[in-house]
């Protein structure tokens, strides 16, 4: 596989010493509001004093982070707390904060294609097919309850399930695309600079986002998702876009869709 060509990504401004410390510490917050089992409202309150310290910080890309992450801890309590609400509020409200103010929108330098050559096209193949296999074989092997999950598909006939299987694979991949690959690993680049580190970075919190509600969720889940998430990372780093991830992503999305539609299928059959 040949690497990026670097002129096709304007990597992120590099944050200051303090700005770093503030993204790190916005980890750590997350990390451990994703493992709560039950959140209370008085959490918002270290977000929004991490966002007040990025503001004296001087670092855009360290309010940036501070911005969505406050936001994301927010919308549970302010509106519907489940998907894809938790998920879209929050990147709806820092579209319409960035949109607004031209310095952070001229510091978002992920949101671009990107490349697709070749290998690129076999980056995405294999993810696609190791991604697919692995949630095959957990549902297979650990016949998890996924009653919660299914209650998210409405009924409707049989015919219609592939076209509500490819809208919820390209919305939900979408979404999660935008913040993990875009949001969360410019910010991480930005602080750690454009190495492995963001990388795993945001493959831990992508896998803890999964560890509770997720699919497929608990330890197996979070280690899966990991895994994914690093997979996933190194697309989005050789294509230099959000394109070729995006695709990887909607691919595994639809084995998941195709798990809950076989049971939901098989119950009215």
């Amino acid at each position: 596989m040949t690497s990026v060509d670097h002129r096709l990504i304007q990597p992120p401004s590099r944050s200051s010493a303090f700005g770093t410390t503030i993204i790190v510490a916005n980890v750590l917050f997350l990390s451990l509001v994703l493992f709560m089992h039950n959140g209370s409202p008085a959490l918002i309150v270290v977000p929004l004093l991490l966002l007040l310290a990025s503001g004296f910080a001087g670092s855009t890309q360290a309010f940036d982070f501070a911005f969505y992450i406050s936001a994301l801890t927010l919308t549970p309590f302010l509106f519907l707390p489940h998907w894809p609400f938790n998920l879209l509020i929050p990147v709806l409200l820092y579209l319409a904060v960035v949109l607004l103010m031209s310095r952070l929108r001229n510091e978002i330098v992920w949101l671009r294609a990107g490349r697709i050559d070749k290998n690129i096209v076999l980056l995405i193949i294999i993810t696609a097919v190791i991604s697919g296999m692995g949630l095959y074989v957990w549902y297979r092997s650990l016949n998890p309850d996924l009653s919660g999950h299914i209650a998210y598909i409405p009924s409707m006939p049989v015919w219609v399930f592939p076209f509500a299987g490819l809208g919820f694979s390209v919305f939900n991949a979408a979404m999660e695309e935008f913040v993990f690959r875009g949001i969360i690993m410019q910010s991480l680049d930005s602080a750690f600079g454009p190495g492995a580190l963001s990388i795993i970075v945001q493959a831990w919190l992508f896998g803890a986002l999964h560890y509770q509600q997720g699919l497929p969720n608990g330890l197996w889940g979070l280690g899966m998702v990991f895994i994914y998430g690093i997979m996933l990372g190194v697309i989005r780093r050789r294509s230099g876009g959000m394109l070729a991830p995006w695709v990887a992503h909607i691919c595994a999305d639809m084995v998941i869709f195709t798990i809950l539609s076989a049971i939901v299928l098989g119950k009215q059959g």
